[in-house]
């Protein structure tokens, strides 16, 4: 049985990426574990269950079908390096094609090449549009999307000022959007959300 303490005065002492990486180093993680960085905290990422595992499936073939490789390369569970405290992994990331032609073998893509990001959310939307969104409002990621697919709505976030996202909608299977990257495009929000039994 743990003890309780006071929470009053306690502060947190956040990781830097360096650390992080240092302790994957070192084995502190198991070898099956899922975790992200984010804001300097350690995350577990929760499993993947069927409908999430299928709406990122989803997602990944039609941005596939719709950006050509020379105007977007598309990323599942790719890290992208926000900041010296935050390395998060995205189900699914845009990304500009990489300028040394060999998709980002040396780095992680940064917030200047990040041109869109979306999670799936079933069991984790409070921290999908909590401290991911938070944290990629700061570091200027674009466009931020989150494919809830419990209520089938998807959370569309850009125009990033000042840490905060300026433009929030939520969209519903009978919408459509255009990502602010590639206007052109046309997406049905429903063609993003896997089938429910």
């Amino acid at each position: 049985m743990f003890a309780t303490v006071p929470s009053q005065g306690i502060q947190p002492r956040p990781f830097t990426v360096d650390e992080y990486y240092r302790m994957g180093k070192a084995g502190i993680f198991h070898p099956d574990e899922r975790v992200e960085l984010i804001d300097g905290l350690i995350i577990r990422m929760p499993p993947q269950g069927p409908l999430h595992a299928a709406t990122v499936a989803r997602i990944l073939a039609c941005l596939l079908a719709l950006i050509a490789p020379e105007n977007g390369t598309v990323c599942i569970e790719r890290p992208i390096a926000l900041d010296e405290y935050g390395e998060p992994v995205p189900d699914v990331t845009v990304v500009t094609p990489d300028p040394e032609g060999d998709y980002y073998s040396t780095r992680h893509p940064g917030p200047s090449d990040v041109l869109l990001v979306i999670e799936v959310a079933d069991s984790s939307l409070g921290k999908d549009l909590g401290i991911k969104r938070a944290a990629y409002a700061r570091a200027g990621i674009r466009e931020y999307w989150v494919v809830d697919v419990e209520t089938r709505r998807l959370h569309r976030f850009s125009d990033p000022q000042d840490g905060l996202y300026c433009n929030a909608v939520v969209l519903g299977e009978s919408d459509f959007l255009s990502p602010d990257a590639f206007p052109a495009l046309s997406i049905s929000v429903a063609d993003l959300l896997a089938r429910r039994k």
